[in-house]
Order: structure tokens, then C-alpha cells, then sequence
């Protein structure tokens, strides 16, 4: 099992404060005692009430009321907020699109640890209910093909390519497909980027990121339904800068960067993956039960700042990641319609 305990250089903080065992330290838990003996058993029950089960009710998540293309989820009885339907044993395709090798003419660098990220997106995905798919080195024309087949925007019947073909028949047979009875849909793509909206394919031709709104967004079986994006690429950062096309992004989309667009994006020197998959992948097996999307997106982009890289100058530098959504709603993974209420 592939360990998630977070790796890299991460900026030390000097602690403030009073010092562990000072006579002024020793004066204030003194007066501390004091206060508490004079309030008394109770007020120290309701301080202990206060403690972790407080937080645990606090974020329970109940669905107030069922409408026709949303819930209306209350956490811990706070203020009800729209949420997507989304409580399918199986939410839907994971499709996982790994470059870590690249032809020779090309003169890009292999992406080592690439494979580590694979595994934790894949063992991830599952987790949340979803039935991940891995294609690994796909060239760019490739990664088109791929989104096509499936989503369903290519039928056998418009395929002329035997590798197409076979490919189609493979992901048919193991169930790999959308399908109507999808919830939702997530979209991971790792692989060297440049500035421009772009990632190369592992012929370094460029795979323009708005072919994934319009295929995936024309899809009828994801129809008001959430689409997940994840990308792992740099988006600048020394590479020649690519004329990327302005991205129009239809409805229901949430896209997830490692890095502000024009800069690079990190891997740990020991192969053991890139910091972004590394702090998605921790983040969100730790909260998805009671946590939406959005906000555990937050939590992942606040670790990464925490990270630190030295330049060959000595210069350190942080990763400043984006995110982009049309979202109507928020996105919750564990989340069932028995948990609701009348």
C-alpha cells in the first residue's frame, strides 16, 4: 500500500509564546486552575462537551429535503446549502491519464514518480466509490480518442482504427463506459504542461485543455451532473509558452491545477510523486465523509503553501495551485438519500 505521509521541504516557523516551564508560564496555569476550581464540576462538563464529539455533531451531514435535481444537505443543524444528488453505490468513471515516458526526439524528461501518484489517485478514487480507469502514455491525439470512447462520442460504428477498436471493446467489456446511471464524473490528467492551457502528450504534441469542456460537457448522460477535473502539469516555468486557446467552460465543472498558470509544478527529489497528488490524495481520504468538495480543495491548496522549494540560487519558492468551477451546487461523496429527514 502506497504511503501518504507527506514529504518535501516545508518553511520552519518559530513557535511564539510563553516558554514551557518559565515562572510566567508556571503563573498562568496557576491562575488557569484557579478559575476552573471556582466554576465548578459543571462548567468543566461543558467545557468537555465542548471537545471533539461537540465537532463531530457539528459536521454531521443530514439531507433536509429532496427536490428534483438537488438536496438540501444541514451540517450539525447549520443553515441547509443545495448539494448534487449524488448516493450511486458506484458514482461513476475515474479516468486516470498518466504520461510518465516520453519518446527520445521529444527531449522531455521522464516523470519519475509519476507511478506513485497513479496508485494514490486510483486507491483514492475507489475509496470514494468510483470505478477508476488507468490509461498510461498516451500521445495527444490519443488522449482525445480516449475522452471520446468514453464518454460515448465515439460509437464503433464511426472507428476505422484497430487500436481504437480494441481499445473500445476493452473498456465495453470491463464495464468502463459513462453510463446514464452515472452520479458524476472525475477526469485526472498528469503529464508535462506549458503555459497556455496545455499538456503534452508522450509524442510532446499539445493536447489543448478545452477539448475536455467540449467533449466531456457535450455529454448527454453527465447532463447536470458534477465533472470533476484534476490536472498534474506545469504551466510554464522555463517551457517555450503555447498559444492556448481562451477555455469556455459549460455548466457543472470543477478543474483543480497544481500551480497558478505560468509556473511550475513540484515533484520530491526521492521519486515518491508530486507534492499536489501527494496532498489531494491526503487531504481528501481524510475528510470526504463529512467535508464537500470545494472546501477540502481549500485545505489541499493551504498544505501546498506550506511546502517550500530552493532554487538553484537559494531562493525558496512555494507552489501557488487554482482552481476554476461552474458548479451549481456543492459536492459531497458520502452522502445517501436514507440520510435525510422528515
Amino acid at each position: 500500500m502506497y504511503s501518504l505521509d507527506v514529504q518535501g521541504l516545508v518553511e520552519a516557523r518559530p513557535i511564539q509564546g510563553l516558554v514551557e516551564g518559565s515562572p510566567s508560564e508556571a503563573r498562568r496555569r496557576s491562575a488557569s486552575e484557579a478559575r476552573r476550581r471556582r466554576k465548578g464540576p459543571a462548567s468543566e462538563a461543558r467545557r468537555r462537551r465542548k471537545g471533539p464529539a461537540s465537532e463531530t455533531r457539528r459536521r454531521h451531514l443530514t439531507i433536509k429535503e429532496v427536490k428534483k435535481d438537488h438536496w438540501m444537505v444541514s451540517a450539525g443543524g447549520g443553515r441547509p446549502h443545495k448539494a448534487y444528488k449524488m448516493d450511486k453505490d458506484i458514482h461513476g468513471i475515474a479516468l486516470i491519464i498518466s504520461n510518465t515516458e516520453f519518446e527520445e526526439e521529444t527531449r522531455l524528461n521522464d516523470r519519475d514518480g509519476g507511478d506513485k501518484d497513479e496508485q494514490a489517485l486510483q486507491e483514492l478514487f475507489e475509496m470514494l466509490h468510483y470505478k477508476a480507469v488507468h490509461l498510461k502514455n498516451l500521445k495527444a491525439a490519443q488522449i482525445e480518442r480516449a475522452l471520446k470512447i468514453v464518454t460515448g462520442d465515439l460509437s464503433f460504428a464511426g472507428l476505422t482504427n484497430h487500436a481504437d477498436i480494441k481499445k473500445l471493446e476493452n473498456l465495453k467489456a470491463n464495464d468502463c463506459l459513462v453510463s446514464p446511471e452515472n452520479d458524476s464524473f472525475v477526469l485526472c490528467v498528469m503529464s508535462h504542461g506549458q503555459e497556455g492551457e496545455v499538456v503534452l502528450g508522450t509524442d510532446g504534441e499539445k493536447f489543448q485543455l478545452h477539448k475536455i469542456y467540449q467533449i466531456v460537457g457535450d455529454c448527454k448522460m453527465l447532463s447536470n451532473k458534477p465533472k470533476m477535473v484534476f490536472i498534474q502539469a506545469c504551466r510554464g516555468g522555463g517551457v517555450p509558452q503555447a498559444d492556448g486557446d481562451r477555455v469556455e467552460k459549460p455548466a457543472d465543472f470543477f478543474t483543480s491545477f497544481p500551480t497558478f498558470t505560468g509556473h511550475a509544478a513540484f515533484r520530491d527529489g526521492d521519486s515518491s510523486g508530486s507534492w499536489y497528488a501527494k496532498d489531494l490524495c491526503s487531504v481528501l481520504k481524510e475528510s470526504y465523509i463529512t467535508t464537500d468538495l470545494e472546501s477540502m480543495v481549500k485545505e489541499v491548496h493551504n498544505k501546498l503553501r506550506d511546502r517550500w522549494s530552493t532554487e538553484g540560487d537559494g531562493k525558496k519558492v512555494c507552489q501557488v495551485p487554482e482552481k476554476r468551477d461552474t458548479l451549481r451546487f456543492n459536492v459531497y461523496f458520502q452522502l445517501k438519500e436514507s440520510q435525510s429527514i422528515s
